[in-house]
Formats: C-alpha cells, sequence, structure tokens
C-alpha cells in the first residue's frame, strides 16, 4: 500500500472492504434517488427532508433542476441490470422511448 493510501485510510479509519461497500451504497443511494424522481415517486424536497430523517444521502445521478439526459437514463438502465432491478429498467426504458 503507498505511503499517501495508507495516510487516507488512517484519516477515514475505514478498511478498504468497508470503503468499497460506502461507495457502494453511495452509488446505490444515487441510482434509487434519481430513479424516484423521475418516475416521480418522491421529489427531490422529499428526499432531502428524508436524509435528515434516516440519514440517507440526497445524492443523484442526475440534476434535478433539469430534464434528465438520454445518456443518464442509459446509464441508469445499464446499473439496473446489473443490479438485476428489471421493473426498474422497463420503467426507464420506456422513458427513453418517450423522448
Amino acid at each position: 500500500m503507498s505511503e499517501e493510501n495508507y495516510e487516507n485510510q488512517e484519516e477515514t479509519e475505514l478498511t478498504l472492504t468497508q470503503q468499497l461497500e460506502l461507495e457502494n451504497l453511495i452509488v446505490k443511494a444515487a441510482f434509487n434517488n434519481s430513479f424516484n424522481v423521475i418516475t416521480k415517486r418522491k421529489t427531490f424536497d422529499e428526499i432531502l427532508e428524508g436524509k435528515t430523517l434516516n440519514g440517507i444521502s440526497a445524492i443523484m445521478v442526475h440534476n434535478p433542476d433539469e430534464e434528465i439526459p438520454t445518456k443518464s437514463l442509459e446509464n441508469m438502465m445499464t446499473y439496473f441490470v446489473e443490479t438485476e432491478e428489471y421493473e426498474k429498467c422497463a420503467e426507464i426504458r420506456d422513458l427513453i422511448n418517450k423522448k
């Protein structure tokens, strides 16, 4: 392990495995938050309010103040294929087809 990586690990006090798990949770939250907003299950404001109640991040994979680009929808669909969430893929596919 390089000295710089070792120093970063000391600062966070997380093992590499824990860091990867945290990154995966952040990515999952971002994709799910964006999915909920684009499918109108939640508003961005509701996600922000929920952040303070349950500690889940309000991070998203797109700017909620703008229309989501087709490329971002395609990236979301790829993510949900990898996580085997095919119902979400179908909804995203339908959104892409409407564009």
